[in-house]
């Protein structure tokens, strides 16, 4: 299996790092902690489309030498010192030579747009990210003995890594801002995710039903509750003017469904912290689940009265599972103090969901 870089990555972006951006920059941390550990995939995914380049292996070879040797293990002291300017400045220069002076604006413009930063702010930020990136590169390729081309081969090799990493949410701003390894355009090497139109093939699992079919069962329940039943067995099918369940779409968006799909990407992400590493590792994902949650609660006031009902009652049906869960997580050792503010914003959109 090949080396996981995002996740030896997010080893270094501690709450200690975390906080210094945030002070250095004046931004709140959980705003910096989302965009860092989005714009962390973004730039692996971005780096390895770049080296698919003519002479692209050569660049990223040349500025991996270029890195002050031990910047990984100094970073936190760099940021907020007198050193952060040179650092910034080289970060950016370094991604200008990689991924073309056009495309830098762009992959910071995206990752502000996704986090909600300024594009000052998220460019000083992928300044500061840069060279930790080339540094992590730079390690690898002393650990591993690569030349050029091997750490062109590593870097194509994270494919499944940056996918499972990046937030759907970004990787669509990504592909619409033409960003290297993520452009609609690229060829069949590229890391953009799947299109949100095409929907996902959801195995059923036994671990998937148990959490499905709590909610299948509210539904059924609420058709049942809400369905005309005065007449006779015979009587024919339920029309649009008759006693219904009612509708949860706004637009062409299923409000049910959008739910479900960030209950699952909740749920997964939860399950799946066990310590530290797999607690930053998950961020991103729950960043995200958290930005639907707010779109959901946005579109559920065009709802009927009727309908933000029926919504609430499905997310009340699935909060002591996700609770459970909350507490599971927050009672790892090291896991609370950085999954706890992204556990909170969470809790805060279903509370605000489940009293619509």
């Amino acid at each position: 299996m090949s080396t996981n870089l995002i996740s030896l990555g997010l080893k270094y972006l501690t709450p200690d790092v975390i906080s210094r951006i945030a002070s250095a920059l004046g931004v709140d941390k959980t705003l910096i902690g989302k965009a860092a550990t989005a714009a962390l995939p973004a730039l692996i995914g971005s780096l390895a489309g770049a080296v698919s380049k003519p002479d692209g292996a050569s660049r990223l070879n040349n500025a991996i030498a270029q890195q002050r040797p031990g910047l990984l293990d100094n970073l936190s002291s760099i940021i907020g010192g007198s050193g952060q300017q040179d650092l910034v400045e080289n970060g950016m220069k370094a991604l200008g030579s990689l991924l073309g002076t056009s495309s830098v604006p762009s992959l910071a413009g995206a990752i502000g747009k996704f986090a909600g930063l300024n594009q000052s702010t998220s460019s000083s930020l992928l300044g500061m990210l840069a060279p930790a990136v080339l540094g992590l590169l730079g390690q690898e390729k002393q650990k591993q003995g690569l030349d050029a081309s091997g750490l062109a081969r590593l870097l194509t090799d994270q494919r499944d890594y940056v996918a499972e990493a990046m937030p759907s949410e970004l990787s669509r701003l990504l592909e619409s801002a033409d960003v290297p390894g993520f452009s609609a355009a690229s060829s069949k090497g590229s890391f953009t995710q799947p299109p949100a139109s095409v929907p996902k093939k959801v195995s059923a699992s036994p671990s998937l039903l148990y959490w499905l079919l709590p909610l299948v069962a509210l539904a059924g329940l609420g058709w049942w509750s809400l369905a005309d039943r005065t007449t006779t067995p015979e009587r024919t099918p339920v029309t649009k003017q008759e006693g219904r369940l009612p509708s949860l779409t706004v637009g062409d968006v299923d409000l049910a469904q959008s739910w479900e799909e960030a209950f699952g990407e909740m749920k997964g992400a939860l399950a799946g912290i066990s310590d530290v590493p797999t607690a930053q590792a998950a961020l991103p994902k729950l960043s995200s689940a958290t930005t639907e949650l707010g779109k959901l609660g946005t579109l559920s006031q065009q709802l009927p009265a009727e309908g933000r009902s029926a919504l609430a009652k499905l997310v009340v049906a699935a909060r002591p599972a996700l609770d459970g869960l909350f507490d599971k997580v927050l009672a790892i050792p090291g896991v609370a103090e950085i999954a706890r503010p992204a556990i909170e914003a969470i809790r805060t959109e279903c509370d605000k969901l489940a009293k619509t």
